[in-house]
């Protein structure tokens, strides 16, 4: 509704990183963004991830690739080791707002990444 609209979303990604960490269920989680977004940039974006939970030391800016190309970064955030749970924040380099309008390949190789767990990462 157009109410909804205008309320801040945050605390649902709050409510699901509590459950990933705390109630057994395993969830799998991305944001994504692209970096040349100029309605939600990526520097917003990474604002409020941050302030959900905290990153995984060595898993933090770790550039993805598609076709030997840098595609973007992915940073892994920490949600306990009892669990099989997983989020992470994920930038499309080149794309804006609408990522698969700008960078289809590569939205479509992020997207079968997240699902099937490999991605193809440089430290």
């Amino acid at each position: 509704s157009q109410e909804d609209s205008d309320k801040p979303q945050i605390y649902l990604y709050e409510e699901l990183i509590n459950m990933g960490k705390t109630s057994g269920i395993d969830l799998k989680m991305m944001v994504f963004s692209g970096d040349d977004d100029s309605i939600c940039s990526t520097a917003s974006t990474q604002y409020w991830i941050w302030g959900l939970t905290e990153p995984i030391a060595d898993k933090v800016w770790q550039s993805w690739q598609y076709e030997d190309q840098t595609a973007g970064y992915i940073t892994q955030f920490d949600l306990g080791k009892d669990n099989n749970s997983s989020f992470i924040f994920v930038t499309v380099h080149g794309a804006g707002h609408e990522v698969p309008a700008y960078r289809p390949a590569e939205a479509l190789a992020m997207f079968s990444s997240y699902l099937n767990g490999k991605w193809d990462v440089k430290p």
